[in-house]
Protein backbone atom coordinates (compact mmCIF):
# COMPACT_ATOMS: atom_id res chain seq x y z
CA UNK A 1 0.00 0.00 0.00
CA UNK A 2 1.48 3.30 -1.19
CA UNK A 3 1.57 6.06 1.91
CA UNK A 4 -0.27 9.38 0.79
CA UNK A 5 1.86 12.89 1.54
CA UNK A 6 -0.02 15.23 2.82
CA UNK A 7 1.93 18.56 2.65
CA UNK A 8 0.36 21.62 1.28
CA UNK A 9 -2.32 19.56 -0.99
CA UNK A 10 -5.11 20.84 -2.52
CA UNK A 11 -7.60 18.37 -1.89
CA UNK A 12 -10.44 17.89 -4.66
CA UNK A 13 -13.52 19.57 -5.17
CA UNK A 14 -15.44 16.88 -3.65
CA UNK A 15 -16.22 17.48 0.13
CA UNK A 16 -15.59 13.83 0.01
CA UNK A 17 -12.07 13.51 2.15
CA UNK A 18 -12.20 10.07 3.73
CA UNK A 19 -9.35 9.10 1.62
CA UNK A 20 -6.75 11.43 2.65
CA UNK A 21 -7.26 10.85 6.16
CA UNK A 22 -6.47 8.04 7.54
CA UNK A 23 -4.51 6.34 10.77
CA UNK A 24 -1.32 6.23 8.90
CA UNK A 25 -1.53 9.55 7.86
CA UNK A 26 -2.74 11.09 11.10
CA UNK A 27 0.39 10.13 12.69
CA UNK A 28 3.12 12.55 11.62
CA UNK A 29 2.85 16.44 11.77
CA UNK A 30 0.48 18.53 13.08
CA UNK A 31 -1.99 19.64 10.72
CA UNK A 32 -3.18 23.23 9.49
CA UNK A 33 -6.17 23.83 7.62
CA UNK A 34 -6.72 26.26 5.06
CA UNK A 35 -9.82 27.67 3.33
CA UNK A 36 -10.04 30.12 0.81
CA UNK A 37 -11.27 30.36 -2.53
CA UNK A 38 -8.79 31.99 -3.90
CA UNK A 39 -5.38 29.64 -4.69
CA UNK A 40 -2.83 32.74 -4.41
CA UNK A 41 -4.85 33.71 -0.80
CA UNK A 42 -3.91 30.33 0.19
CA UNK A 43 -0.71 29.74 -1.29
CA UNK A 44 0.76 33.07 0.51
CA UNK A 45 -1.31 32.19 4.33
CA UNK A 46 0.52 28.45 3.65
CA UNK A 47 3.95 30.06 2.70
CA UNK A 48 3.48 32.74 5.92
CA UNK A 49 2.09 29.10 8.29
CA UNK A 50 5.39 27.07 6.66
CA UNK A 51 7.65 30.10 7.37
CA UNK A 52 6.51 30.11 11.32
CA UNK A 53 6.62 26.55 11.50
CA UNK A 54 10.34 26.75 10.70
CA UNK A 55 11.07 29.62 13.47
CA UNK A 56 9.47 27.34 16.12
CA UNK A 57 11.26 24.21 14.76
CA UNK A 58 7.28 22.85 14.48
CA UNK A 59 6.54 20.21 12.28
CA UNK A 60 3.88 21.62 10.58
CA UNK A 61 1.90 20.35 7.55
CA UNK A 62 -0.90 22.46 5.70
CA UNK A 63 -3.53 21.76 3.85
CA UNK A 64 -5.35 23.76 1.43
CA UNK A 65 -9.37 23.67 1.14
CA UNK A 66 -11.75 25.68 -1.12
CA UNK A 67 -14.67 26.05 0.53
CA UNK A 68 -16.12 26.03 4.42
CA UNK A 69 -17.69 22.21 3.43
CA UNK A 70 -14.08 20.55 3.12
CA UNK A 71 -12.89 22.49 6.06
CA UNK A 72 -15.81 21.03 7.97
CA UNK A 73 -15.35 17.52 6.57
CA UNK A 74 -11.67 17.33 6.75
CA UNK A 75 -12.15 18.62 10.97
CA UNK A 76 -14.50 16.09 11.17
CA UNK A 77 -12.27 13.07 9.75
CA UNK A 78 -9.36 14.35 11.33
CA UNK A 79 -10.97 14.13 14.71
CA UNK A 80 -12.41 10.70 13.49
CA UNK A 81 -8.76 9.73 13.93
CA UNK A 82 -8.00 11.54 17.25
CA UNK A 83 -5.35 14.09 15.35
CA UNK A 84 -7.49 17.21 15.28
CA UNK A 85 -6.00 20.01 13.78
CA UNK A 86 -3.56 22.43 15.38
CA UNK A 87 -5.54 25.06 13.76
CA UNK A 88 -7.66 26.24 11.06
CA UNK A 89 -7.53 29.15 9.25
CA UNK A 90 -10.71 30.25 7.30
CA UNK A 91 -12.11 33.25 5.15
CA UNK A 92 -14.37 35.10 6.29
CA UNK A 93 -16.46 35.31 2.26
CA UNK A 94 -16.27 31.51 0.93
CA UNK A 95 -18.85 29.89 -1.57
CA UNK A 96 -21.63 28.02 0.60
CA UNK A 97 -20.63 29.23 3.65
CA UNK A 98 -18.66 32.28 5.70
CA UNK A 99 -16.18 31.91 7.64
CA UNK A 100 -17.56 32.66 10.74
CA UNK A 101 -20.57 29.73 9.57
CA UNK A 102 -17.44 27.11 9.28
CA UNK A 103 -16.35 28.79 12.57
CA UNK A 104 -19.33 28.09 14.47
CA UNK A 105 -20.43 24.62 13.48
CA UNK A 106 -16.79 23.33 13.89
CA UNK A 107 -16.72 25.02 17.41
CA UNK A 108 -19.79 23.54 17.99
CA UNK A 109 -19.12 19.90 17.30
CA UNK A 110 -15.30 20.15 18.52
CA UNK A 111 -14.92 22.81 21.23
CA UNK A 112 -11.78 24.61 21.37
CA UNK A 113 -10.07 23.82 18.02
CA UNK A 114 -8.17 26.98 17.59
CA UNK A 115 -9.22 28.92 14.33
CA UNK A 116 -8.39 32.45 12.60
CA UNK A 117 -10.75 34.04 10.64
CA UNK A 118 -9.17 36.24 8.09
CA UNK A 119 -10.52 38.93 5.68
CA UNK A 120 -9.33 40.85 2.92
CA UNK A 121 -8.56 44.28 3.24
CA UNK A 122 -10.92 45.38 1.10
CA UNK A 123 -14.13 43.27 2.22
CA UNK A 124 -16.88 45.88 2.51
CA UNK A 125 -20.06 44.05 4.41
CA UNK A 126 -19.33 45.70 8.04
CA UNK A 127 -21.97 43.54 9.37
CA UNK A 128 -20.02 40.32 8.16
CA UNK A 129 -16.97 41.81 9.70
CA UNK A 130 -18.58 42.92 12.98
CA UNK A 131 -19.99 39.34 13.18
CA UNK A 132 -16.17 37.62 13.08
CA UNK A 133 -14.83 40.23 15.18
CA UNK A 134 -17.93 39.49 17.99
CA UNK A 135 -17.50 35.47 17.46
CA UNK A 136 -13.73 36.00 17.83
CA UNK A 137 -14.42 38.15 21.00
CA UNK A 138 -16.64 35.36 22.50
CA UNK A 139 -13.73 32.81 22.43
CA UNK A 140 -10.21 33.12 23.66
CA UNK A 141 -9.44 29.99 20.74
CA UNK A 142 -11.12 32.08 17.81
CA UNK A 143 -8.89 35.66 16.16
CA UNK A 144 -10.34 37.88 13.40
CA UNK A 145 -7.55 39.63 11.49
CA UNK A 146 -7.75 41.88 8.12
CA UNK A 147 -5.13 40.49 5.71
CA UNK A 148 -2.91 43.26 4.20
CA UNK A 149 -1.26 43.20 0.76
CA UNK A 150 1.94 43.13 2.17
CA UNK A 151 3.11 39.42 2.31
CA UNK A 152 5.53 40.58 5.53
CA UNK A 153 3.15 42.35 7.61
CA UNK A 154 0.48 39.17 6.70
CA UNK A 155 3.05 36.84 8.11
CA UNK A 156 4.05 39.16 11.03
CA UNK A 157 0.48 39.64 11.83
CA UNK A 158 -0.31 35.60 11.26
CA UNK A 159 2.38 35.09 13.01
CA UNK A 160 1.15 37.02 16.44
CA UNK A 161 -2.11 35.44 16.38
CA UNK A 162 -1.15 32.16 15.91
CA UNK A 163 1.25 32.49 18.52
CA UNK A 164 -1.24 34.31 20.90
CA UNK A 165 -4.21 31.19 19.97
CA UNK A 166 -1.71 28.29 20.55
CA UNK A 167 -0.17 29.98 23.69
CA UNK A 168 -3.75 29.14 25.58
CA UNK A 169 -4.25 26.34 27.15
CA UNK A 170 -6.40 23.78 24.98
CA UNK A 171 -9.06 21.68 26.70
CA UNK A 172 -10.52 19.73 23.53
CA UNK A 173 -13.38 18.12 23.91
CA UNK A 174 -12.14 14.22 23.45
CA UNK A 175 -9.39 15.64 26.09
CA UNK A 176 -12.16 16.10 28.42
CA UNK A 177 -13.75 13.15 27.78
CA UNK A 178 -11.22 10.63 28.09
CA UNK A 179 -10.17 12.28 31.56
CA UNK A 180 -13.71 11.39 32.76
CA UNK A 181 -13.51 7.90 31.00
CA UNK A 182 -10.39 7.44 32.67
CA UNK A 183 -11.75 8.94 36.08
CA UNK A 184 -14.87 6.64 35.49
CA UNK A 185 -12.61 3.66 35.58
CA UNK A 186 -11.09 4.46 38.48
CA UNK A 187 -14.44 5.00 40.64
CA UNK A 188 -15.99 1.76 39.07
CA UNK A 189 -12.54 -0.47 40.22
CA UNK A 190 -12.63 1.45 43.63
CA UNK A 191 -16.33 0.59 43.90
CA UNK A 192 -16.15 -2.97 43.19
CA UNK A 193 -12.61 -3.15 44.85
CA UNK A 194 -14.70 -1.77 48.23
CA UNK A 195 -17.27 -4.72 48.57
Amino acid sequence: MQKQILSSRMLPRSTNVNFLFTEETSLGANMVLIADEEEKVRDALSVAVHRWAQEEQRNIETVKLENGQQTIDSVHHMVRYRKPPLLVIADLRMPGMSGVDVAQTINNKYARIPMIITASYDEHDESLIQKADDFADQYSHVSFIIRTQSSPLLKVVLESEIRNILSKPSTHREDTQSQFGALKKKLTKLWNNSF
